[in-house]
């Protein structure tokens, strides 16, 4: 809302035509306003009217100032709040968008399909050095699906511990292609900011907040 009205009492306009409230502070308006009052013309001095505008406009802006700085510290509370409450994923178990698999002790963590239909998954999993060394088979259905891995090779054997890779193709009963994600589990081993948004690290990736799945 522009501030009009306020003259130095020859009838030149004391701050800028159309200037915001959000320009103005409330020094800058009382000290315009005083100004006013004190060179106008005594023969002809301002009406009730026109002084009651004046301080009406004044209240406006100090609601303004107050109403922006109160909005600001909400914000600033609720993120505070907010960062607190993503400490506590450090350490747990959650669910995000990946295809590693870490083999420790023959057991391999969870991994997951979200698929678009029902159908049946043809999985494999393939070891650092690109060899497929186990491919399965289990029925898929639509949403979240588990797929892990049991940790043993073709051959029945236990695998090697360390880093593997699942993949999957999934297809309906006509033989028609299943849309789907592949989902890996592990724990969160750290966490940082980014443009005010938190970011998670899990098997060395980073993945924001808003990725996770599922906690467990």
């Amino acid at each position: 809302m522009p501030i009009a009205g306020i003259t130095d009492g020859t009838g030149a306009v004391l701050g800028q035509a159309g200037r915001d409230y959000s320009q103005v502070s409330k020094l800058d308006f009382m000290t315009l306003l005083v100004a006013q009052i004190k060179n106008q013309d005594p023969t002809s001095p301002m009406d009730n009217a026109q002084f009651t505008s004046q301080i009406t406009q004044f209240s406006m802006l100090e609601q303004l100032e107050t109403m922006s700085q109160s909005m600001e510290d909400n914000v600033a509370v609720g993120t505070a709040i907010n960062n607190t409450a993503m400490l506590a994923l450090v350490g747990r178990q959650v669910t995000v968008e990946g295809n590693d698999v870490t083999l420790t002790g023959g057991t391999a963590n969870e991994s997951m399909i979200a698929a678009s239909g029902n159908g049946r998954a043809t999985v494999k999993i393939t070891d650092s050095n690109g060899r497929v060394v186990r491919t399965y088979e289990q029925d898929i259905t639509k949403g979240l699906n588990t797929v892990t891995w049991d940790g043993k090779a073709d051959d029945g054997t236990v695998a090697t511990d360390g880093a593997y890779t699942i993949s999957a193709e999934v297809k309906d009963n006509n033989g028609e292609a299943v849309k789907f994600t592949n989902l890996m589990t592990g724990a969160v081993s750290g966490l940082r900011y980014s443009d005010n948004q938190a970011v998670v690290i899990v098997n060395g990736e980073e993945f924001f907040v808003s990725e996770i799945y599922k906690v467990s």
